[in-house]
């Protein structure tokens, strides 16, 4: 009996069960027209389609989020754009705004002085390895700019021309040793003559020297040009002083004077290139 079960032949016959079995389920399973083995992997995958499902979906809301992202960076370069173009604007207000003030001041002055002829110049550069503060503009010999000729900021005097091309000029600071102007004090009619040092130059200052001992110069006082030697017009103001005292090794007296206007904060300036007496000794 045991040989039995251990034949082919038995083996066959329990192949042939097993078919049959496998037939009469796969019957019962259709004729109820749902196949048992559909139903198990439908019970076996739908777990899996649901996992799939979710992650299509996060894959389409990171697809939309990635779409997002492009149109926000689309959105900052134009804001950067935009941005910029208002700068441009701002700065060109702003020089705009610096000019009409320069030009209010030049009104003034060439109200109060007829015979004054101006060229309007902006500064261009700095020579930045002399301390006196030179500087150079954007006009020249063929608007009529000389050698000699004053430069001023609204009413101030701030230097003289030294050096000339066709569009430019190279101006010396009134805090340029090189530079000496006639001038005097308004409220007691004073007069002297501007210079100043490497010390007083490195501060911003210059001098008016030749004060008698009994000078009544006093800090406060406004100091201008004189006219006197026909380099300068006379009412051009130089500054104000803010000490009174003796010249060391002298008997004179010198005052102490901060130009009125910070050189180093020139823009734009006018120089003077004719006025009534002009050249007079």
């Amino acid at each position: 009996m045991r040989n039995f079960f251990r034949s082919t032949a038995f083996k066959i016959l329990l192949a042939a069960v097993v078919v049959l079995l496998a037939c009469v389920i796969a019957a019962a399973a259709f004729s109820g027209g749902t196949s048992v083995l559909t139903s198990a992997v439908s019970t076996v995958l739908s777990p899996l389609e649901r996992a799939c499902t979710y992650i299509a979906d996060k894959v389409g809301d990171a697809a939309g989020g990635f779409v997002s992202a492009g149109a926000y960076r689309d959105r900052v370069e134009e804001l950067e754009n935009q941005i910029a173009e208002y700068q441009g604007m701002l700065v060109d207000y702003e020089e705009l705004q610096r000019r009409v003030e320069s030009y209010e001041n030049f009104l003034g002055v060439k109200e109060e002085n007829p015979d004054f002829q101006f060229v309007a110049g902006t500064l261009i550069g700095r020579d930045a390895a002399d301390v006196f503060g030179s500087f150079t503009l954007s006009c020249g010999e063929t608007d009529g700019v000389s050698v000699g000729d004053p430069v001023i900021s609204g009413e101030y005097l701030i230097g003289i021309v030294s050096e000339v091309a066709p569009t430019t000029c190279v101006v010396l600071s009134i805090c340029d040793p090189k530079v000496s102007a006639a001038a005097y004090e308004i409220r007691t009619g004073e007069t002297g003559y501007t210079e100043t040092t490497s010390a007083l130059a490195a501060e911003g200052l210059v001098k008016l020297t030749g004060l008698s001992q009994s000078t009544t110069v006093a800090p406060g006082g406004i100091v201008c040009t004189s006219g006197v030697g026909g380099v300068f017009p006379r009412n051009l103001i130089i500054g104000t002083v803010t000490q009174v005292y003796q010249e060391e090794g002298d008997v004179s007296y010198c005052a102490e004077i901060r130009p009125g206007v910070d050189i180093g904060e020139v823009q734009d300036a006018f120089v003077i290139t004719d006025f009534e007496g002009k050249g007079d000794a």
